[in-house]
């Protein structure tokens, strides 16, 4: 992103707007490299409420009670017997690109990604109350998601069909029929085709059929293009020279396994069990926004009805694969979700009806048909420059020879890369199995002062079983769980959709030895002031007034960093809470300390008095941010992910934090 882009970003979170992951990502790396775009940062925040920092946005409560396991699941078999309703998908369908297309209409509802950024949402996502597991059910949600990443490395094939129910599209088209087929095959092939059934009511309405193809190196993708009127080609889009397991051309393979989906029980809840499509299934509920990966088509392009993020998801999954069998889309019963409706003109849905039915009618673990993963030639395809080279002819590409792990929790080698850098001083090593995979890349004599790869300045610090250091961020919807290692040598960056624990084991084998990051890149500078990341110990050391911790956290946070805020003559400190395992919600818990005897002027115009532990506080819902003052100190919580009980369960748990009493970690 440019300095225009990201300052507009800004202020458009400032205003209480969500920025989607992948711009909020952009965002901090430009932020951690342009001091006159970190000026504007602080200065503009400076401005409206003392010294406040990007203050994370409102997006739904995902922070539930974790479910205990009640007892362990029989170890699911190593294949499983193929169930089907109808013929099964022996061949391709006809690809939207050789199909004539009527004219698109002009819509009038807004994309999935407008849906995701409204507003403020609060309150239960069940009519009722919290949803409960039967003690029938027999199963936990921590159970489930280690069955979930277990199934994922066995598969090695997959070809499945689904009948796709959608609601409320338009008072012209109120119920929608299509069909998507997938097929897979390990560990980088992977195909999408989306058939609309639909009748409509005129030419002017575009079917909205999808495919994407993913065939190693080589990504296609045809979609609807968005044109009011006339005659509208697709919007094709191919890669070649692909990067392995990239971010940017993914294949959605939740549809298969959901690894992504499960990467962490929060927010999941088993309701029970039962039988579909003649397989024993297990079924679970979790909100939208937590069960994104498994609507890849929702934003592969055409029209779709919005869903709130709160509204609710139920999902079966077979019991012994762990594929999905079935899926619903139901109304939260929420105010919010009503009002947020009123906005996009839908009509009133009843939380009982389901607006969008994803059901299997074949699925199977047999190798899909020869063929299915052709990709077909055309003009125009990005090139990612990915060279693929074997991994004995690394040094003599790049001059030098990689690190590799000695322990590889199972998976394999798969592909080495060096990637598009004129001097070939960086590898990329890949390792899968199933739909597991980890990346190792390596760089040499980088002239930039931040890790390697996407990891933010805010990473927890971790220590390796080699006794190195490394800095560690939790899965999120465009990335797995990630690690940065630093040496005086080279550079090192992990990413994997194994286990945390898996990671470190394979990050602590590489016989290297991580550092500490630099001091000059702790410390990021403007003409207004400067942050500097310190370790806990230092930073209540570093400034005059106490610092508090929680003692209380939400499940699965963990303390991740401390930085110092100087602002002219003002200093503040800003403590970093980060989730261990995934992040699908607004980012970390940041609580901000700093001196002050009353709030500073409001940044909402909503907002409402709360009492803090007998302090007078402020709740502010559209930055989910919770202020008060006690002796003297102003605090401030805020965390995407969480509503105001649980912001003031962190605020009334907080303690004085006493340093070691030798040395200062």
């Amino acid at each position: 992103m440019d300095c225009r882009g990201v300052q507009a970003a800004l202020s458009a979170r400032m205003d209480g707007e969500r920025l989607s992951p992948r711009v909020a990502s952009a965002v901090e790396r430009h932020l951690a490299r342009c001091p006159a775009c970190a000026a504007f940062d602080r200065a503009a925040w400076r401005l409206r409420e003392r010294v406040r920092f990007e203050v994370a946005p409102a997006v739904p409560d995902l922070v539930e009670p974790i479910m205990a396991a009640v007892r362990a699941e029989a170890r699911a078999p190593a294949s499983v017997p193929e169930a089907r309703v109808g013929p099964p998908p022996e061949r391709p369908r006809p690809r939207p690109a050789e199909r004539g297309r009527p004219a698109t209409r002009v819509r009038r509802l807004a994309p999935l990604t407008a849906a995701l950024a409204f507003g403020t949402i609060a309150g239960s996502l069940v009519v009722g109350g919290p949803w409960q597991r039967p003690e029938s059910a027999g199963v936990g949600a921590a159970e489930i998601t280690r069955s979930v990443a277990a199934a994922a490395m066995r598969l090695s094939s997959y070809q499945a069909r689904f009948e796709i129910t959608e609601r409320d599209l338009a008072p012209e088209v109120p119920v929608r029929h299509l069909s998507m087929d997938v097929w897979f095959r390990a560990p980088e092939r992977f195909r999408l085709d989306v058939v609309d059934h639909t009748r409509y009511p005129s030419r002017d309405w575009t079917p909205n059929d999808l495919e994407l193809v993913l065939n190693g190196s080589r990504w296609y993708s045809v979609a609807p293009s968005a044109c009011p009127v006339g005659p509208c080609p697709p919007r094709v889009s191919r890669i070649r020279n692909r990067l392995p397991f990239s971010w940017s051309a993914p294949a959605p393979t939740d549809l298969v396994v959901p690894v992504a989906t499960f990467a962490d029980d929060a927010g999941i809840h088993v309701v029970g069990r039962g039988t579909v499509l003649g397989r024993s299934a297990v079924e679970v509920r979790m909100p939208f926004e937590r069960a994104r990966a498994l609507f890849p088509f929702l934003s592969l392009g055409g029209a779709w009805r919005p869903f709130f993020p709160g509204d609710r998801v139920d999902l079966w999954l077979d019991s012994s694969s762990w594929s999905p069998l079935r899926y619903t889309v139901s109304p939260a019963p929420t105010r919010e979700r009503e009002a947020w409706a009123l906005r996009f003109g839908l009509p009133r849905e009843s939380p009982s009806h389901p607006v969008l039915v994803v059901a299997a009618t074949f699925v199977s673990l047999r190798p899909p048909p020869a063929g299915v993963f052709r990709i077909p030639a055309g003009p125009g395809a990005e090139d990612q420059g990915a060279r693929s080279v074997p991994l004995a002819d690394v040094p003599a590409v790049t001059g030098f020879e990689p690190v590799t792990p000695t322990r590889l929790e199972g998976l394999h080698l798969y592909r080495v890369v060096v990637p598009p850098r004129g001097d070939g001083s960086q590898t990329v090593i890949t390792y899968a199995r199933g739909l597991s995979y980890l990346k190792l890349a390596e760089a040499r004599g980088r002239p930039e002062d931040a890790p390697l790869g996407p990891v933010g300045p805010q990473a927890q610090e971790v220590r390796l079983a080699n006794g190195g250091l490394a800095y560690y961020e939790p899965a999120t919807p465009e990335h797995g769980r990630r690690l940065s290692i630093h040496t005086g040598l080279s550079e090192l960056y992990l990413e994997t959709n194994l286990p945390r624990t898996a990671l470190l084991r394979v990050a602590g084998s590489i016989p290297v030895a991580g550092a500490g990051i630099p001091q000059s890149w702790r410390v990021h500078s403007s003409a207004d002031g400067a942050t500097e990341r310190l370790s806990l110990a230092r930073a209540a050391a570093t400034v005059s007034f106490p610092i508090a911790i929680p003692s209380r956290l939400p499940a699965g946070y963990a303390f991740a960093s401390a930085e110092i805020v100087r602002l002219g003559a003002s200093t503040a400190v800003n403590l970093y809470f980060q989730q261990r395992d995934a992040d699908f919600g607004g980012g970390p818990i940041r609580l901000h300390i700093e001196p002050g005897a009353s709030l500073p002027p409001a940044s909402s115009a909503r907002q409402a008095g709360v009492d803090v532990d007998g302090s007078p506080g402020r709740w502010t819902p559209d930055r989910r941010q919770l202020e008060w003052v006690h002796d003297g100190v102003y605090y401030s919580l805020d965390a995407g992910g969480l509503d105001l009980a649980e912001l003031l369960a962190i605020a009334r748990s907080l303690r004085p934090y006493r340093a070691p009493s030798v040395g200062l970690p």
